[in-house]
């Protein structure tokens, strides 16, 4: 994931996935020299929604915040692809203590359509 101060298009790895599959994506997240960013305060969500239309949002998952040797840069989400097919943006949103909006990140999630049993 970049950094704060710098807007990139799909910088986020491709996920490919069945709908109804179940995934957790976790993010790492640092200022623009490297340094990790503490998300204690923060509140991190995952935005998803139709690739290039981002007026509807099909789910917003909450992340849950993990620390690891008092750096607590790093959160994660889980994604069911219940009801889901098609291509899908995952934008990062994260408020920071100060009330501040970042969307550091975000790429693309292929969901392929499952056969119907």
């Amino acid at each position: 994931m970049t950094d704060f101060s710098t807007i990139v298009s799909n910088n986020l790895e491709e996920v490919h996935m069945i709908a109804g599959a179940e995934q957790t994506f976790y993010y790492n997240v640092f200022n623009q020299d490297g340094t990790p960013i503490n998300l204690t305060n923060a509140i991190c969500e995952v935005l998803i929604f139709k690739y290039g239309d981002p007026s509807y949002i099909h789910d917003a998952l909450s992340g849950s915040i993990v620390g690891t040797n008092s750096n607590f840069n790093e959160f994660y989400v889980t994604f069911s692809g219940s009801g889901f097919s098609g291509v899908y943006q995952q934008q990062v949103k994260i408020i920071d203590i100060h009330g501040h909006v970042h969307i550091p990140s975000q790429g693309k999630i292929v969901i392929f359509p499952s056969p119907e049993t």
